[in-house]
């Protein structure tokens, strides 16, 4: 049976703290596996960032698997190319490709969406699972014994279990350790336009051919663009069906003067504050929106611990293990968590059990997510280089690999890219769930058999005393 339609023998309730993607995909996963959940999110209404979102293959083929086929479709596209394009001249450079063969052997498509098809289509799925969300409900304090959380108008939810899906600067985290996540500021900012309260619509660009044909999508072609130079770059892409257009541009914090070290997606930059001198495409491209959101980038710590003592609070997404914004894996490693999350606790038929799934899921996530936040940031290296031999270096290599496309590959070189990408773009969350419990979970459970202790004896957990009680809050 699909993990996704395997419901849990003991049903329980959950507050999930954070309505992003981490918590609605969670509240998904978690009402499929037949639990009760309640999301809560300081925001006053559903998420609308501006932009757009990468889902390679790893978040895709999750997706796929939940059902989501034909709304990838439809508001999605697929890609596997990046053309480099020098930000100061207009050159191409090069192109990194993945041949289609070779993504095939992942299991499933690179696309790209807006982030507001990608937050819709979780929302509509969690709510229509079972979840319950709350906007404007600010969480100001987290315990565990018993779980519960506390509002701002001091308002008490109480559930079976706490997860903390509230971002980097997390309330839930501070509860699980004890202190909240240190950040020191990365030194630049990614900037997402806000046209047309959202992206760029490509209607737009219909009297100026250049900027017309470089935001089409070709699906002879099915690349994106990605302007790089010297400590900043922009990324962009097709999203919407092909009719709009989404940029996220990097800048270093020391040129931009006069908007202050606010920090966030509610904060809104004027384009004249922006010191776009690049080359004559780009520039007419990013002069279109009048505002730009604004997101610093921050170094900061994955968390030590991800969930209490007790096991009935957890942490994960960015409250977990933080990653820069509008990054490749962003969205993934989320949808990744939910996966994960949800997975495990389908197995759930005993209350000592709970510790236990809470562990197993830093386990298997934390040295994945670790290993992605190294090759995201190596990966600013690479677009940021400066000139001298380094960038040389690199930019040789760029248009190898496009000659190289050009001609055709053979065996080796797909074996060669197969074995660069299948530790990312191969890896399966439900499969690395599923191995954790047939290698581990199943063997406690044989153990506990062995020992002839019956879980169905198992005493009731302190939080359950007052079960009607919380099952009335968190229904009302």
């Amino acid at each position: 049976m699909s993990s996704s339609k395997r419901r849990a023998p003991l049903s329980i309730d959950f507050i999930i703290v954070g309505a992003g993607i981490a918590g609605l995909a969670t509240a998904f996963r978690l009402c499929q596996a037949g639990h009760r959940v309640r999301v809560l999110d300081k925001a006053a209404g559903p998420n609308r960032r501006a932009g757009g979102t990468h889902l390679p293959p790893n978040a895709t083929k999750v997706l796929m698997d939940w059902g989501f086929k034909d709304e990838l479709l439809k508001h999605g596209l697929s890609t596997r190319a990046s053309t480099f394009i020098s930000i100061d001249t207009g050159k191409v450079i090069g192109c990194l490709e993945w041949k289609e063969d070779v993504l095939q052997e992942t299991g499933a498509d690179y696309m790209v969406i807006r982030y507001r098809d990608l937050y819709d289509m979780l929302y509509r799925a969690a709510i229509n699972a079972g979840a319950r969300i709350t906007y404007g409900a600010t969480v100001t304090s987290v315990h565990a014994n018993p779980p519960r959380v506390e509002l701002h108008d001091g308002t008490v939810l109480k559930a079976d279990m706490v997860v903390g899906a509230d971002g980097p600067r997390s309330t839930v985290r501070e509860a699980v350790g004890g202190w909240s996540s240190e950040e020191v500021p990365e030194g630049h900012s990614a900037y997402v336009e806000t046209w047309s309260s959202a992206i760029i619509s490509r209607d737009v660009l219909q009297n100026d051919p250049e900027l017309s044909d470089l935001t089409r999508f070709h699906e002879n072609r099915p690349d994106y663009p990605i302007w790089t130079g010297d400590s900043r770059h922009v990324i962009a892409f097709t999203v919407a069906g092909g009719a709009e257009f989404a940029i996220h541009a990097f800048l270093p914090d020391s040129e931009v003067n006069g908007i202050g070290d606010k920090d966030g997606w509610d904060v809104i930059v004027p384009r004249e504050k922006l010191p776009f001198h690049f080359e004559p495409k780009l520039q007419r491209l990013l002069d279109i929106p009048a505002t730009y959101q604004r997101v610093r980038l921050f170094q900061r710590e994955c968390a030590e611990e991800w969930t209490d003592e007790s096991g009935r609070l957890l942490i994960m997404g960015e409250a977990a293990h933080p990653l820069y914004p509008c990054v490749l894996q962003s969205c993934s490693m989320q949808i990744e968590d939910a996966e994960v999350l949800g997975t495990l606790f389908s197995r759930l038929r005993a209350w000592d059990q709970l510790p236990h799934l809470a562990e197993a899921f830093q386990e298997l996530r934390e040295p994945r997510t670790r290993a992605i936040y190294a090759k995201e940031t190596k990966a600013f290296d690479t677009v940021w280089v400066g000139p001298g031999p380094q960038r040389d270096a690199r930019d040789q290599a760029l248009y190898g690999m496009m000659m190289e496309g050009h001609k055709g590959w053979d065996e080796t070189k797909m074996r060669w890219q197969w074995d660069e990408i299948c530790e990312v773009f191969g890896y399966n969350a439900r499969d690395a769930a599923e191995d954790w419990w047939v290698m581990w979970g199943m063997l406690r459970e044989r153990s506990i058999t062995r020992e002839g202790y019956c879980p169905s004896s198992y005493t009731v957990p302190f939080c359950m005393g007052a079960t009607v009680t919380h099952y009335a809050e968190l229904r009302n």
